[in-house]
């Protein structure tokens, strides 16, 4: 498996956004218009997963998320391909997006869910609730470094 950062002004930006927009995955297509949008700052960016040549996982480090909240960074929208999931994948994406964030000088990360377990296997606690841009009822959860 290998990793790979990728921001707005790298060369396989546009290639991924299109591999990422044909993810079995409604949030895929909402990243992959945000990339083709250059709706990205230039500290932003995404990580993923390529097996064979391949995007098979990836998520996003941003500004802001889905919620409207003051909270800030998120790493946001992490999928692995069913067929490669229970492999590790998503937990090392989240931990390469975390390095770019500390990196920046963040020392608290948040992420935004409905699910219940799988980040806070890696150290993430809720601290908020809140409405998303689509009616659902989110998890806030941070990590502090």
């Amino acid at each position: 498996m290998d990793y790979h950062v990728l921001k707005k002004n790298d060369s396989r930006w546009l290639v991924a956004a299109t591999e990422i927009y044909n993810a079995d995955w409604k949030a895929a297509k909402y990243l992959a218009s945000k990339m083709i949008g250059d709706e990205f700052a230039d500290w932003e960016g995404i990580v993923v997963a390529e097996a064979a040549d391949r995007i098979v996982g990836f998520c996003s480090f941003v500004s802001k998320d889905i919620v409207d909240l003051d909270y800030s960074p998120y790493i946001a929208i992490v999928y692995v391909d069913p067929n490669f999931r229970s492999n590790g994948i998503s937990k090392e994406l989240v931990k390469i997006a975390e390095k770019q964030l500390l990196k920046l000088g963040f020392q608290s990360i948040y992420i935004v869910t409905q699910h219940v377990g799988l980040y806070e296997k890696w150290g993430y606690y809720q601290i908020d609730e809140a409405e998303d841009k689509f009616g659902r009822i989110m998890r806030v959860l941070v990590r502090n470094f």
